[in-house]
């Protein structure tokens, strides 16, 4: 970090700042939060008890994630109820992540790799576990040396006879920087076999999202689906999903969302050793008004059990900037 800079502010809080506090109110109460913000005008909210997941990203005071009716419910819903479909009841924020031993809609599957005597079965609830553990902190901080904003947590999903699978997510931010990134490492830390599988499920929400709103980046019959169908809330809409390759998408081609009122560009770019998939959710029901855009793996019943000890790697950046800077 620049020396004169650090005359003029030297624990750097006038440019950059991340501090941990705890929700004293309302339907989050409880339950605590890294807040943090760069000199660019990026901030962001890490949810610890909710997966490590970014929960909230704003730039230049503008709200760029998704805020729907549940308000960070806390302590959240058990997946499993409902008939597997109490996802719904926490689903909220900018990243949510899905998994880890399993994604898409509840379903049977076969346990007998865990190798216990009378469990041959499981009921695996929507999109898994892993935005319902609490975290470890590992470590948060404005480092001058590197001049980045960071924070590291470890979240641990297991079951006695079950998966035993740690996320350890390392969350980053240039001080001057447009680009967050994260990087994660999923390691099985059993003894058994177990499946793996995941999604970043990143949702934008008003007032970013809007009817105005622009994406470039994706394969020409899903761009044209969204021209010919604009976010626009409607009572009746529903929701919609289109999957496509990952392989479809240059890899260096950001996939950028944009708002030309607001002048607000998104691009995210992900690796593909894992991702190898791309999903859109649009979601304009009025209430609820989200536009997801959704690296992930296959299912996990499509993919080779992770095995013990074995780690997958995935790293996203998302890039905030003026419409006139982005790509």
């Amino acid at each position: 970090m620049d020396i004169e800079l650090l005359k003029k502010t030297p624990d750097l809080r006038a440019i950059a700042d991340i501090r941990l506090a705890t929700l004293e109110d309302g339907p989050a109460r409880g339950q605590r939060l890294l807040i943090a913000r760069n000199a660019t005008g990026i901030a962001f909210e890490v949810a610890l008890d909710r997966g490590f997941d970014i929960s909230s990203l704003s730039f230049r005071g503008t709200n760029i994630g998704w805020n729907s009716p549940i308000q960070m419910r806390f302590p959240m819903v058990d997946p499993g109820s409902e008939g597997g479909w109490a996802f719904m009841r926490n689903f909220d924020g900018f990243l949510v992540t899905c998994g880890l031993d399993h994604i898409s809609r509840p379903l049977e599957v076969d346990m007998a790799h865990y190798n216990h005597p009378h469990l041959k079965t499981k009921s695996m609830p929507q999109h898994g576990r892993i935005s319902t553990e609490k975290a470890r902190l590992v470590g948060y901080d404005v480092d001058p040396e590197s001049g980045e904003i960071f924070c590291e947590g470890i979240v641990r999903q297991a079951s006695v006879f079950g998966e035993n699978l740690e996320l350890r997510r390392r969350i980053t931010l240039p001080v001057f920087g447009q680009v967050l990134r994260i990087d994660d490492t999923v390691t099985n830390r059993g003894f058994r076999p177990s499946g793996h599988a995941i999604i970043y499920h990143l949702n934008y929400g008003y007032p970013f999202l809007d009817q105005n709103l622009e994406i470039t980046g994706l394969p020409e019959l899903l761009a044209a689906k969204l021209v010919v169908d604009p976010p626009r809330p409607s009572d009746d809409y529903g929701e919609y999903v289109d999957s496509v390759d990952s392989l479809e998408i240059p890899e260096a081609d950001p996939i950028v969302v944009s708002n030309r009122e607001l002048d607000i560009s998104v691009g995210l770019t992900f690796t593909r050793d894992q991702l190898n998939k791309l999903a859109i959710w649009r979601a304009y029901q009025s209430g609820v008004f989200a536009l997801g855009v959704e690296p992930r793996t296959d299912l996990a019943q499509d993919r080779p059990l992770l095995l013990p000890g074995e780690s997958c790697k995935n790293s996203l950046q998302v890039e905030l900037t003026d419409c006139c800077c982005s790509n």
